[in-house]
């Protein structure tokens, strides 16, 4: 099996941990025949992409979203191994990555596949100026300017409501721990099948999270003029949201395939995930004093 190693260009140590991967798929048999592993950073992973079988993301959960949109394109499964801050994404940690390697060459590992939203904008004439998938989340905000943006939301047709606030973000199952979660939103086990609308500090406005199934499609468009918004897509894909302008976040029927090889309880991967943050956090304010 072809493995793509994709990792973090930004950091050394990503570099480096990613030919320790290579070198590691390299002498590790197991009865599926062995690994070919090719390594590439993120820019530039194409030719590396059109020959895997598998990739592996090597960084945190910005570099897992990354290699996602990349497999997405081809169908590939993929998987990560953590050096980044949080790794809520990525199910394995550097410490010791030959046992997952070994299961990774004899394909013993399952398969969990993450619904994927479609994100489509129209301008005012119902061209198409944007067209990107989200496993996490799609946002509209506000631009530099610190001032309300007029959101209007509508949700399977109807209108919701139009929210004072500085953004709206609408989030995957696998979002609802990211920008929605700090934005107040509510914490969506993996495989509920539901859409999270959030406004993103709402004024003088119930702006509660919403809940939806997933088939809904969420339409958000400005009630009033505003210099600049703009729309994201898992925080690296953007585009600027202008007068007249439509984002509809729409069912897509694809999905990422991401490998699991014991599947941990998400419960208890969110708690030490946070009590990693705490820690850091206190080592921070010490380092500080």
């Amino acid at each position: 099996m072809v493995i793509g190693i994709v990792y973090d260009e930004h950091k050394s140590e990503c570099r480096d941990y990613a030919e320790l991967l290579a070198r590691t798929a390299e002498k590790t048999g197991g009865t599926g025949g062995g690994l070919t592993a090719l390594v590439t950073g993120l820019s530039g992973c194409e030719d590396v992409i059109a020959r895997a079988e598998l990739l592996i993301s090597v960084g945190g959960d910005g570099t897992f979203l990354r290699t996602a949109a990349k497999a997405l394109e081809r169908d590939l499964p993929v998987c990560g191994f953590n050096l980044g801050n949080l790794g809520l994404l990525t199910e394995f940690e550097h410490d010791d990555p030959e046992p997952v390697i070994k299961r990774l060459a004899e394909r013993d590992y399952v398969i969990e596949e993450r619904r994927v939203l479609r994100v489509l904008v129209t301008d005012a004439e119902g061209n198409v100026k944007f067209d990107e998938y989200a496993l996490n989340d799609c946002v509209l905000e506000r631009g530099t300017l610190a001032r309300l943006a007029y959101v209007t939301v509508c949700i399977g047709g109807a209108f919701v409501d139009n929210y004072p606030c500085n953004g709206i973000v609408v989030a995957t199952q696998t979002g609802s721990t990211a920008y929605s979660m700090s934005s107040g939103g509510p914490i969506v086990e993996p495989g509920n099948d539901v859409i999270v609308v959030t406004p993103v500090c709402a004024h003088f406005t119930d702006g509660r999270p919403i809940v939806a199934s997933g088939d809904s499609e969420v339409k958000l468009s400005m009630c009033l003029e505003h210099d600049s918004m703009f729309v994201s897509v898992d925080g690296h894909k953007n585009i600027r949201f202008e007068k007249g302008y439509v984002c509809r976040c729409l069912p897509s029927g694809r999905s990422v395939r991401i490998v699991r090889i014991d599947p941990p309880n998400f419960y208890e991967v969110l708690r030490r995930k946070a009590e990693e943050r705490r820690r850091k956090l206190a080592g921070a304010e010490r380092d500080q004093s």
